[in-house]
This record gives C-alpha cells, structure tokens and sequence, in this order.
C-alpha cells in the first residue's frame, strides 16, 4: 500500500511578486532554512527586496508516495526546515533594525512597533526558556536592533505575572524597542569601541532619550507613556542618570524597570573585544546592588524568572561534562542541562540531556561558552518544537 505525503522544497523568490511597500504573500527563507522574512511583513526599501531575491528562497510543499511501513524524508526535511526560536528571534531583530532606520517611511510606525512587541510577547508567553537562551545565544549581525529586541524580551519575562493597567505592557516593550532610535549608529560603532568615549560620543549619549523622543513623535507616536519611558530609561535610584538627574521618588516603576532590563542585557551581550558576563557573575552583580540602585523586588523577580543558571548558559557538570542549559528545573540549581563534550574530549555528535537533579549531573559551576567546543548559535534547535 501507498500513500501520498508533503515534502518541503525550495524555489528561488518570485521578484514579481516583492513589491516594496506590500506585505509578503509568503515567507522566505536562505537556503540553509534560515528564517529571512515572514508572510505579512512589509518590504520597506529597494535595496531589501535586491536582497531577498538574491539570496532568498520559498518553500513549497510536493506530494511524495511512501510504500506502507516506510517512512521517506518529508518529516526528517521539514522539521530541519521549520523555524525554532532563534530563526524567530533572529526575525525580530531585521523587523526592528528596519523600523529604528525607516521610521518616517513606516506607515502608521506606532502599530508596526506595537506588533513586534506583541510578537515578543507571544514569543515569551509560549517559549520563556528559549527566549532566554536566544537574549543569551542567537546570533546578529547589528548590535543596535540587537539589543533593543533582548531589553524588550526581558521586560517581557518580567512582566508575565505583574498586575499592570491595560496595554501598558505593551507600551513597555515599544519603548524598549525604540528607546535608543537617536543613536542606532554609534551603539554599533560602540559595540567594537575598546577606547575611552570622546567628548562628541558623550554628548550623544547624553542627548539620545530627549532626542529619542522627538523623533518618536515626528514619527507618529502620541502615547505619553511611551515618550516619558525613552526620556527617562537613563534615570537612576542613584540620582546619576540622565537627561533630568532625577531622585528616586520621580522615576516611574516602569521606567525603572526598563532601565534595569537595559543594564542586564548589556552585561551579558559579549562585544567584539570581550566576551559577555557569565549569566550568573551579571544576575550576580545586579542582586548585590538591589535597594541600593535598583528595587529590590525587581532584582527578585529578575532572578525567579531567570533563575541561577539561565536557560542559554554553560555549565560544569558533577560528570565531567561541559554543557549548556536548556530548561529550568523545579528549583533554581537544577536545570536540565544538555552536555556537549567532556571536559577533555571532542564535542558529542549530538548533545545529551542530563537532568541535573540527579547527583551524577549535579551542576558545578558556571563556565564559558568557550568550553563548549560550540559555536552557541548552532544550538538553537534545542529549543525547537
């Protein structure tokens, strides 16, 4: 007996049919089942749809017939090719990298920023430990887009379970997302700077949330909340921050929370110099100045939602083994870990969970990702449904 199953194929980009300023009648795709751009997303310049045609292709589905008891390839091909949380994530970034260039371009740019910050937030509802490990492990081209998108994930596992008034979580995660619109270019210059600031960069730096702001609203952005959350993002309980030096009492809770959402997701982004914190060394430095510079109760949901050993992080384990954790477990210190290679040896073919709760996989200790013998990007299929 036979029957007759789908299997993914792909074709190159139909260019008559990318039109810019129009929405895509399908999603497209790198040859390697690289997530470019979803259906229903808009192409906003030329030199993005010259880019898509060349390097993008479709998929399509083809009947395949499978004599009874086999199983062909069609499951095999089209699992490789469904996009997991890092191709999700990676999406983001280039929806929000075109926004932060294009803004008076986007028509009605409020509700194009409104719906990258709800896709976030499905993203976090759905898949918290892969959202994590993607602020931690995904890779990207532009750190500016980057890091804007990592803040706004952040704010978004924090605020899972806050009581807040309707659509302010929303409003959160757009200011999050565009809080650093005046300065996308020296962020990334920034990102490969190891020499001290100059007076010109400092002066920018200084001036980006007002700055931010206005351009916000030449955009189209009327929401309040959203222009006092970028003017405020850099305002300490400290009384350091800036543009307005503001006390304690006069920083608004979200504000404050973006501002601590911020500080976390710079330390554990590596820059071109240097690697990133270790997850626990960044939540560690952070606790230890809660009340002090930030709420403590923020500190604590930071590390409840987080946990000691972030999904995305490295660790030793009790069996010699190095691996990266992918699920947080019952309790903080016990993960599910997935081991990558011994400690001595070459990487595994393929990773192993191991459930740390069991003594033989006992976390030890936290290390680098370069004692993973990984590149970290290539593991987001842990995380895949």
């Amino acid at each position: 007996m036979t029957e007759k199953t789908g299997t993914m194929r792909q074709a190159k980009v139909p260019g008559d049919l990318i039109e810019v300023g129009q929405s895509l009648p399908f999603d497209i795709f790198a040859e390697h089942g690289f997530l470019l751009m979803k259906k229903g997303h808009y192409v906003l310049t030329d030199e993005q749809k010259k880019k898509l045609e060349r390097i993008g292709v479709t998929q399509f589905v083809t009947e395949e017939k499978i004599e009874e008891g086999g199983y062909g390839d069609a499951t095999q091909e089209s699992k490789h090719l469904l996009p997991g949380p890092f191709d999700e994530m990676s999406h983001l970034y280039q929806r929000t990298r075109a926004l932060l260039r294009q803004a008076m371009h986007v028509k009605d740019f409020p509700g194009a920023v409104l719906s990258v910050a709800q896709s976030i937030l499905l993203l976090a509802q759905t898949q918290p430990d892969a959202v994590v490990a993607s602020i931690l492990l995904a890779p990207f081209r532009e750190y500016a887009p980057a890091h804007s998108v990592h803040t706004a994930a952040m704010l978004a596992l924090l605020t899972r379970r806050m009581s807040l008034p309707p659509r302010h979580r929303e409003t959160l995660l757009c200011a999050a997302l565009t809080m650093n619109i005046a300065q996308v270019e020296l962020q990334n210059e920034l990102f490969g700077q190891q020499a001290a600031l100059t007076r010109t960069q400092q002066e920018e730096i200084k001036s980006h949330p007002l700055l931010g702001s206005a351009i916000l609203r030449e955009a189209g952005v009327e929401d309040e909340l959203w222009h006092t959350l970028v003017q405020t993002h850099h305002e300490s309980w400290t009384g350091g921050g800036y543009p307005f030096s503001l006390g304690r009492e006069q920083i608004l809770p979200p504000a404050h929370i973006l501002h601590l959402a911020d500080i976390v997701c710079a330390k554990l982004t590596p820059r071109r110099y240097r690697s990133a914190l270790l997850p626990a060394t960044a939540l560690g430095q952070i606790f230890q100045r809660k009340d002090a510079e930030f709420d403590e109760a923020f500190t604590t949901l930071l590390i409840k939602e987080l946990g000691i050993y972030p999904p995305g992080s490295f660790v030793k384990l009790a069996s010699n083994e190095i691996g990266v954790v992918t699920y947080r477990g019952n309790k903080p210190s016990t993960p599910q870990v997935a081991a990558l290679r011994k400690v001595d040896g070459p990487a595994y073919a393929e990773p192993l969970i191991r459930e740390s709760r069991n003594p033989a996989y006992k976390v030890l200790e936290p290390c680098s990702s370069l004692l993973s013998g990984v590149r970290p990007g290539y593991l987001g299929r842990l995380w895949r449904l």
